[in-house]
């Protein structure tokens, strides 16, 4: 049978769900042409995949894959010369004040309710989750934030030049933002560390055996994807709650926004796959994939597998066992996967604080894109319908 899926079509940037279910039920394993590689639909299969660095490498020369230049990072590594970086960034993450960042998020994002009260509409994704996320991220890192709108620019174009396979005219504006970002990365590396990861991280790669240069590209992906995928998982997580405005007032229940937080990365995660390259011929869901081939874990459909999730078509902000893929796995799973389970909770808590019931305004609008998923405009309200001209 030979299965299509094109993560561009409007009906995947719509709602890939229904496509995933009708994915996982034909062929669990299947070779996609568009995508030059195998795509992955089960919960178990995903996570095999990328729990299992010997055989699927993120670090694709050790399947023969000619990767280019470029200083590598914690993304495109794998154990054994993944671990001492992994370590280094880890402890100085953990070091961080997390609960701090947390408290500053939440007050962040009432203020801006507040202002906002009376808003006949605003956007929560440019007037909140960017903000929010950006002065979060920058507040772990120890740095200044840049200016939101421009750098969601700049990072929005490096996100969709990951969809330079299937939309080729996306590569230019990529390189010309990675260009900036660089330009941003060495003013930083230029000036006088202040408090917080990057001090941190630079103070112990020394005796960790890391080099400065490796320090600098991991810093880079910490901090791009930090923002993106924080804000995605924010906007999505919202956007649940607006949808189920009785899952937001569940949230005030004891012990639920804990659960309820990472119940919204599962039923709507920020990233919704991750390729590996295959190093020694293996099977896999009775599917022989042979060396050098790519194969595509689909976190998204993943994450809504009957298999493993019961009625995973339904938000439950109170479910247990609820170990999704929204943040990755094993070894490679996201270094800063709290921070976005961090902003989530702050917005929620904002939410539960805020001067109205909060509500859509109108039909949120998302940008074509392959990897990350959220929209790019949500419009919000907390006036009533009636208040509506």
């Amino acid at each position: 049978m030979m299965l299509d899926y094109d993560p561009l079509s409007a009906d995947v940037i719509a709602d890939p769900y229904p496509v995933y279910s009708e994915l996982r039920s034909a062929a669990p394993v299947f070779w996609s042409e568009r995508l030059g590689s195998w795509v992955l639909t089960s919960y178990e299969d995903c996570r095999a995949v990328i729990g299992d660095t010997e055989t699927f490498a993120s670090d694709w020369r050790r399947a023969g894959h000619d990767e280019g230049g470029g200083t590598p990072s914690m993304q495109s590594l794998d154990p054994p010369e993944h671990t001492p970086v992994r370590r280094l960034f880890t402890l100085a993450y953990r070091a961080q004040d997390l609960d701090g960042i947390g408290l500053r998020a939440t007050e962040a994002a009432r203020s801006v309710f507040e202002r906002l009260a009376d808003a006949p509409e605003f956007d929560f994704t440019a007037q909140v989750a960017r903000p929010v996320a950006l002065r979060a991220v920058c507040e772990l890192l120890g740095v200044e934030p840049p200016p939101v709108a421009s750098f969601a620019e700049l990072s929005d174009a490096l996100v969709r030049g990951m969809d330079a396979g299937l939309v080729p005219e996306v590569r230019e504006p990529a390189l010309a933002a990675r260009v900036e970002i660089t330009q941003l990365l060495a003013e930083w590396a230029a000036a006088e560390p202040k408090p917080g990861l990057i001090a941190d991280v630079l103070a112990g790669a020394r005796s960790a055996g890391v080099p400065d240069d490796e320090v600098w590209s991991n810093v880079r992906v910490l901090f791009l994807a930090g923002f993106s995928t924080t804000v995605a998982a924010a906007v999505n997580a919202v956007l649940a709650l607006l949808q189920h405005p009785e899952a937001l007032g569940r949230m005030r229940a004891p012990g639920v926004l804990e659960t309820g937080v990472d119940e919204l990365l599962r039923y709507d995660g920020p990233v919704q796959g991750t390729t590996r390259a295959c190093v020694t011929t293996t099977v896999i869901g009775g599917v022989t994939i042979e060396r050098g081939d790519l194969v595509m874990a689909l976190f998204g459909a993943a994450n809504r597998d009957p298999a493993r999730f019961e009625a995973p078509d339904e938000l439950r902000v109170d479910r247990t066992k609820n170990r999704h893929l929204s943040l990755g796995w094993g070894p490679h799973a996201c270094t800063g996967a709290s921070l976005a389970r961090i902003i989530i909770r702050s917005l929620v808590t904002a939410l539960l604080d805020s001067p109205a019931t909060p509500r859509l305004a109108a039909a949120p609008w998302r940008a074509p894109r392959a990897t990350l998923r959220y929209p790019d405009r949500l419009p919000m309200t907390f006036l009533p319908v009636e208040h509506d001209a």
